[in-house]
């Protein structure tokens, strides 16, 4: 009855949040497992009923985060695996092993950092004592990585043309040059650089200039009222009253802007297969007509992120430590640096849609890789080599949170042995380093069904981002996303 009362709960979305959150969602997440204080397990009667419930009703709202550590119990492990074959990424998994040390980084005490909870999709906060501010301001809050990628070798030129089909020829982002002027890697990564600190400049002015208007117009009683450190200090969240405080700056496009650096060096430089203005001039015409036969090797032959290869996830390391460096050195000013995260809610499919064709051989309008996923079918060795190449990324630096989708055919988990392989699966990657994973337990050809006689799969729940939905009620951009995916074995 309390499931259900919570999901009555609905918030109407404008239109143009919708592509961004699709399907309906009240977004108040609730955390369970986890530790105590006193770093004891938490695990409860309430832990396991939420689970059953939610299996039974087949409800993806409230949606659910299980915290996991090395004591948690096997029965835990069984009832959420359980819950999410049947209800689709209810719930996620969340690593504490890497997650408390990240709350530590950023200034919680380790008392603190243990009574973590999740909030909205997969973004860490203090329980009661602290205001994350998890998106940003909401209106600066998703940065579209491969986008900056693209100015740095269009000299800041933005080359997605209008709705009426004309480029802009004003510069929108730093003077950096073309790729046909860069004589080698090395001047693409110095551009690289320099458009990231370009733009995460105004974004995270963007989000203080916000901050500083929103204090005056929109304060939190209510909030503060209940908020530790407010009341001591007299001042309201807005103003930095709480005990803790933090910005969240989450990175979109992650699979699509490791790739691009890749390609680049692979195809130009390394095995000069073609010049930079044969692949510049390429890319600007989208890919397509004569240049798709160059397409199609790119999307075949270079080494791709998500495949356990070290030419391609080496630059996962180096763009997002680039990413964390740039975020962190700046300050909000509530006091706090800023907090880099790498999740995407569902703007990876609307930023897509926004964005030019890039590098990695992506057309116009594509859907960008979601979370740290690889992109979307590109990851073709299995499970374990999308965990060996994702760990390549420092996941501790980013507690503003990480997201990893994962897609398996049912048919892995029809028996005890599929399930103790996915357990093992998922502890393994945690001792690795990764601080979060959600699945999605459906096979493309459900999907496919569903989009086609939707009333025969009303209550197929699926993981899209940091939420699960209905996948009748996602808009069919964000269904075509899904079905995209790589499906994996065990």
């Amino acid at each position: 009855l309390f499931l259900l009362k919570v999901a009555e709960m609905n918030k109407i979305w404008h239109s143009g949040t919708t592509l961004t959150v699709s399907g309906y969602t009240v977004g108040q997440l609730m955390t369970l497992g986890g530790q105590t204080k006193d770093g004891k397990d938490a695990t409860n009667p309430v832990t396991y009923l939420m689970l059953q419930s939610a299996n039974r009703l087949v409800l993806h709202d409230p949606p659910m985060s299980l915290r996991v550590h090395q004591g948690t119990p096997a029965d835990l492990w069984e009832a959420a695996i359980e819950t999410t074959k049947r209800c689709g990424g209810v719930p996620t998994f969340e690593n504490d092993d890497v997650i408390i040390p990240a709350l530590m980084g950023r200034g919680m005490s380790l008392e603190s950092a243990r009574n973590y909870c999740l909030i909205g999709c997969v973004e860490p906060g203090g329980t009661g004592n602290e205001w994350p501010a998890c998106g940003g301001s909401g209106g600066e809050a998703y940065w579209n990585m491969p986008m900056a990628i693209l100015h740095a070798i269009n000299d800041g030129h933005n080359p997605m043309p209008d709705r009426y089909g004309n480029k802009s020829e004003e510069r929108t982002g730093a003077h950096t040059g073309y790729l046909y002027e860069m004589e080698t890697f090395d001047d693409v990564l110095k551009a690289v650089k320099i458009q990231y600190k370009f733009f995460l400049n105004w974004q995270m002015s963007m989000v203080n200039m916000f901050e500083l208007v929103a204090r005056e117009h929109m304060a939190q009683p209510l909030v503060s009222a209940m908020m530790d450190g407010c009341m001591e200090s007299g001042k309201d969240v807005m103003e930095g009253g709480a005990e803790y405080n933090s910005c969240g700056v989450p990175g979109v496009g992650i699979g699509n802007a490791v790739d691009s650096l890749a390609v680049i060096k692979y195809m130009c430089y390394d095995k000069k297969l073609c010049t930079t203005r044969e692949f510049y001039d390429a890319m600007m015409s989208n890919w397509t007509g004569e240049h798709e036969q160059l397409r199609q090797y790119i999307l075949n032959e270079v080494p791709r992120y998500g495949n356990d290869e070290a030419y391609s996830d080496e630059w996962a390391s180096w763009l997002l430590n680039l990413f964390a460096d740039i975020v962190v050195s700046f300050e909000n000013i509530r006091g706090c640096k800023f907090a880099p995260g790498l999740y995407p809610v569902a703007t990876n499919v609307l930023w897509g849609l926004l964005s030019p064709a890039t590098p990695d051989g992506r057309h116009t309008h594509d859907p960008l890789s979601d979370g740290i996923s690889a992109v979307q079918q590109l990851d073709k060795n299995g499970p374990t080599a999308v965990f060996k190449s994702v760990c390549t990324i420092p996941q501790e630096r980013f507690s503003n949170g990480t997201l990893l989708n994962m897609k398996f055919h049912p048919t892995a988990l029809n028996n005890e042995k599929g399930q103790a392989k996915l357990k093992d699966l998922l502890q393994t990657y945690f001792k690795m380093g990764g601080m979060e994973v959600q699945l999605n337990i459906v096979s493309g050809d459900t999907l496919r069904a569903a989009q086609e006689n939707p009333d025969e799969y009303r209550d197929l729940v699926v993981r899209v981002a940091g939420f699960s939905a209905y996948f009748v009620e996602l808009f069919k951009n964000c269904q075509d996303d899904l079905i995209r995916r790589t499906e994996l074995e065990l």
